[in-house]
């Protein structure tokens, strides 16, 4: 996978997270919608409920008080009636009345028309009280309806209130539960911003990391294969330097020691040992396969004799010996040049030579070395 799709992954991830993240919150939301709309639905059904109920009651009641007004109206006519047949009876002349006045000799006479009078008046009194009964007894049921709707009228307004106060309870639950899915809901987005950002930028480090070292890995093999080249460019003049020269000839002293009994332990022509390359792995006491010699660095001693890597004995040339003075080829001091050591031999780089020279028995005796071959 490239660097590239790297990065539309963790961003194509990104968006998944808050689609899946949205969603979830889209659900609560319509959930508390739904809740909300169920419970002002069903706010309006009890209340129409229990109006249905109260109107019920309503109609009940005043079928009750009507049945009682027809009660009434028809007690009136049964008393009318009465009063009518009692009165006629009354003024018959063949009746209980006119037979009594009859037989007392006062039929025709002013008693006889002054009873009359009573009689029709007490008959248009019975008329007048029933109608009034009647009329108080409408008076009463028509008061009695009217209280019937009045309450319930009432009782529907307390219905109404009733249903306005948990309206406005729902109505802020409702807003509360919003208003924290929102406030959750970016929160959350945040959250997967953040982290996704936090991904995205790690893995733009990551590339940036892997591009500087690849960017200083490349740089170091350059470095290297031009090292290695300068070295080989050093190897090949050393090797033509060499070519006319024969071993065992003598030359400068490659090591002296002052004073009397100086002797030459080393000619500068054929005791040194040819260094190759080393193929195995890196010295960690080198720098790509040699050790540099020169502050310059024009020319890069190898660390390795034939092939096999050299060690550290820990000694200088001086240390080794035991002694002050010694000399390279050129004539140059040599005492604090690194002695290294392969199989129990000790060896010290001629610079000048390009080669590495076996002094192991120099830290024996003065003895020139026997010649590598």
């Amino acid at each position: 996978m490239t660097d590239q799709e790297r990065l539309a992954k963790i961003e194509e991830q990104r968006q998944k997270a808050l689609a899946e993240s949205n969603s979830a919150y889209d659900e609560m939301a319509k959930n508390n919608q739904d809740l909300f709309d169920y419970q002002n639905n069903s706010l309006n059904q009890y209340e129409q409920q229990q109006n249905d109920i109260l109107d019920k009651q309503l109609q009940f009641n005043e079928s009750k008080i009507e049945q009682q007004k027809e009660e009434a109206r028809k007690a009136k006519e049964v008393e009318e009636k009465k009063a009518r047949n009692d009165y006629a009876e009354f003024i018959n002349p063949y009746g209980y009345q006119n037979e009594s006045l009859a037989e007392r000799g006062l039929l025709n006479s002013g008693v006889s028309e002054t009873s009359q009078l009573g009689g029709y008046n007490a008959y248009q009194n019975r008329l007048s009280s029933a109608n009034k009964v009647l009329q108080d007894a409408l008076t009463q049921y028509d008061n009695d309806i009217n209280e019937a709707r009045l309450n319930n009228d009432v009782a529907k307004a307390q219905n109404a209130l009733a249903k306005l106060q948990s309206q406005m309870a729902f109505a802020e639950s409702y807003y509360n539960n919003k208003s924290n899915i929102t406030q959750n809901r970016l929160n959350s987005n945040q959250s997967l911003d953040s982290e996704y950002n936090n991904r995205y930028q790690s893995e733009l480090d990551r590339q940036e990391s892997i591009r500087q070292y690849n960017d200083q890995m490349e740089f170091q093999r350059q470095q290297a294969a031009q090292e290695q080249a300068n070295w080989e460019k050093e190897y090949a003049l050393s090797q033509a330097k060499n070519s006319g020269s024969s071993y065992g000839g003598s030359s400068s002293s490659y090591y002296s020691q002052g004073g009397s009994g100086t002797e030459d332990l080393l000619s500068a022509n054929g005791y040194g040992i040819i260094a190759n390359p080393y193929t195995g792995e890196v010295n960690p006491d080198s720098k790509y396969g040699v050790f540099q010699y020169n502050k310059s660095g024009t020319g890069y001693q190898p660390n390795n004799i034939n092939g096999r890597q050299l060690a550290k004995s820990g000694m200088t040339l001086k240390e080794f010996t035991g002694r002050t003075g010694s000399t390279g080829s050129t004539g140059i001091n040599i005492d604090n040049q690194n002695v290294w050591e392969l199989d129990g031999r000790y060896y010290v780089w001629d610079g000048t030579l390009n080669d590495y020279v076996d002094v192991t028995s120099y830290g024996m005796k003065s003895l020139r070395p026997p010649r590598n071959s």
